[in-house]
Formats: C-alpha cells, structure tokens, sequence
C-alpha cells in the first residue's frame, strides 16, 4: 500500500528574511533545517520545527493579500505549536515586544492557549496541555497526545503541531482530506455557545494535525491567488512517496491544479494545487 500524505513543511512569506530568522530562531528556536531537497537559493531558510520545516521566503513587497483574523474566511488561519508552559514561553515574547492577539488563557478541551504574530502579522499560536475532545475518533492518536504531554519538560520550547484551516462545509473537507490524503481523525470539539456553530476536527496527517474549522453560518471565500506576492502563510506542503498519484488522488477529489499541467509520465512534485476550497497545497516528494 502507498504511503500516505503527510505535513512536510509550511510555506511562509516574509518582507525582510533577516528579520524574520531572528525570530523564528532567536526568538522560537528553530535550527537550520539540513538534508533540504530542494537546492538552496536566495532569499530561501529552511528550518527545522520539530514535526515539520518552515520554509522562508522572503517577499519584500508583499502583503496578507487580503487574509483577516475573522475565522469565517477560509484557508490557513494559523500555524500552532505546543509547549511546556503557555505563560513562560509567552512572556520571553512579550519581553522581546512581540504583539499578542490572545493572552494565555484556559481553553475548551482542556488546554492553554496564547496567540500572537510574526513581524509581518501571520498569526501563531502557543499551546499547553493534550486535547480531552468533546467526541474522540482515534483513542490510540488522543493518547499519543497525552503521553506526549506527560513526557514534555515544562520549560520545552515550541514544536510544530498544527495548521489550521477553515472550510465552507465539513463533510466535504473530510471527503477531501480522509478520502483523497488519508488523514485520519483524532477527534471534535464543539462550541455550542458560539453563535456561529462553531467545530473544530482534528486530522492527523502525518507527524503534525490540520486543525479543521467549520461553521453553521456562512464562510468567506478564501482570497489566495498565486499571481499576489502574498507574505504569511502561503501553502501547505504535503510530502508523498509517489508525488504523481497523490496529485491524481488529490485532483479526483475535487483539487484544482494552478500551474500549467504537467505531460503525462513526468514527475509533478512540487506542483501547486489548491484544495476544492481554494486552499493553497503543495505536493512535494516525502523526505
């Protein structure tokens, strides 16, 4: 059997690279990345994040290309991170005046949450603690979580855990990431005091999670388009052993490719495709 998709590495854009690998490593501690596929070029970091890389990219007229914090848009909304204590870890950032959306804070699910943004205004989060969810699909991965907790010194620093997206219909975005990529679902948690029916879906895929979010009320259409030379979160990076049927499977499953296709029998790793929602997905050889 193939194996599956997984999180290889999340594609950020960043006006001033310098800037931003003083913070991503000074300040979040990430190392160079080693044993990177893809040859090195200017304005390109690679970083080592723990579950996955970041990849760098520096663009320095870019913008958010019109992404807001209003969850109801869909696409990428934040990449999250565990660590062993919210409030330490988030205050080393405020003493270094990193801007901060959210102050720690206990959250539904059992967990600490803080969030705060890069120094172009992509938006991250710390997180503290194993999710209890509200209706657990996969004991055996809800308990990985758990021991992973158990196990994490309370002065770790951060690791990569998530991404989270938000999606116009959920049944269809599982049809698309357990159907076409093989994710498996870990569990939900529900909010029913939020008046827009808020969910969240955790699916494994890979070492990291997709943090799927979707609502009763109606969604924002996602305003990526690849001609913007767009900062913040760019693309997910799916690493599969047979790049070309992962795409096929992908494109099956209602992906639409954005660059120009590739003959039949030529390797398209590293095509870009966007998922049915119009999120940005990269398929790339596993590592």
């Amino acid at each position: 059997m193939t194996e599956s998709p997984k999180i290889q590495h999340l594609e950020i854009g960043c006006r001033d690279l310098a800037r931003s690998l003083d913070f991503y490593q000074g300040l979040l501690g990430f190392r160079t990345a080693v044993d990177v596929a893809e040859p090195q070029r200017p304005g390109v970091r690679w970083l080592d994040a723990g579950a996955a890389r970041l990849k760098l990219v520096e663009i320095a007229d870019g913008d958010l290309g019109g992404w807001s914090p209003n969850d109801l848009q869909c696409g990428l909304r934040h990449f999250g991170m565990k660590v062993g204590d919210v409030d330490v870890q988030a205050g080393r950032l405020l003493d270094a005046g990193v801007p901060f959306t959210k102050e720690p804070k206990d959250a539904h699910g059992g967990v600490r949450i803080t969030f705060f943004t890069d120094p172009d205004g992509t938006l991250l989060e710390f997180v503290e603690g194993h999710l209890d969810h509200d209706k657990t699909w996969s004991p055996e991965l809800a308990e990985r979580d758990r021991v992973a907790h158990r196990d994490r010194p309370r002065d770790a620093g951060p690791t990569f855990d998530h991404i989270a997206v938000s999606a116009p219909n959920l049944q269809e975005a599982l049809e698309f990431y357990v159907g076409a990529l093989h994710a498996t679902v870990i569990g939900q948690l529900f909010f029913p005091a939020d008046p827009r029916g808020f969910v969240i879906t955790n699916l494994q895929v890979g070492p990291a999670v997709v943090e799927l979010f979707t609502y009763s009320e109606t969604t924002e259409p996602n305003p990526w388009t690849p001609e913007q030379p767009r900062v913040g979160l760019r693309t997910m990076a799916l690493g599969a052993a047979d790049p070309n049927a992962a795409i096929d499977a992908m494109t099956a499953a209602g992906a639409g490719p954005v660059l120009a296709a590739t003959p039949p029998g030529q390797l398209r790793a590293g095509q870009l495709l966007t998922d049915p929602h119009g999120l940005p997905l990269t398929v790339v050889a596993a590592r």
